[in-house]
Parts: structure tokens; sequence; C-alpha cells
């Protein structure tokens, strides 16, 4: 079963934070996204293994979007 970790809000893709293959915990920052000059951090809503990133460090992305693939 796969799950993705969506953008809280829309902005830039600054850093990815986790690997694909880390095994991560609910709360797990996993990227840090900067919207409006300010950083805001990702955070896993559940455990599970990161499959792979959606999207690349610096892309522009939108509220909602998938940023990566969690598999439970």
């Amino acid at each position: 079963m796969a799950n993705t970790i969506d953008a809280s809000v829309g902005g830039q893709v600054l850093k990815q934070l986790v690997q694909p293959g880390d095994r991560i915990d609910a709360e797990t920052e996993v990227a840090m996204i900067e919207s409006m000059k300010m950083h805001i951090p990702v955070l896993a809503e559940q455990a599970g293994t990161v499959g792979k990133w959606l999207v690349a460090e610096g892309s522009a992305v939108k509220e909602g979007q998938a940023l990566l693939e969690l598999v439970r």
C-alpha cells in the first residue's frame, strides 16, 4: 500500500530531508518548503518507508501536491 506525503503550503522545496529506503515515524520532518520567505517544515503523518520523491529540490509546489511516496 503506497501513500503520499503532501505539501502543506505552496512554495519552493528547499531541502529533501529523507531518502528512498529510509524508515520514518509519524511526525518525522521530511522536507523544508520556503513560502513567502518563511521556512515551513513538512512532517510525515504516519510511519512507513520512503518510496520515491515525486518532486526535486528547488521545484515549485502547490498546496496539497504530493511530494513523496510512502510505502507501509
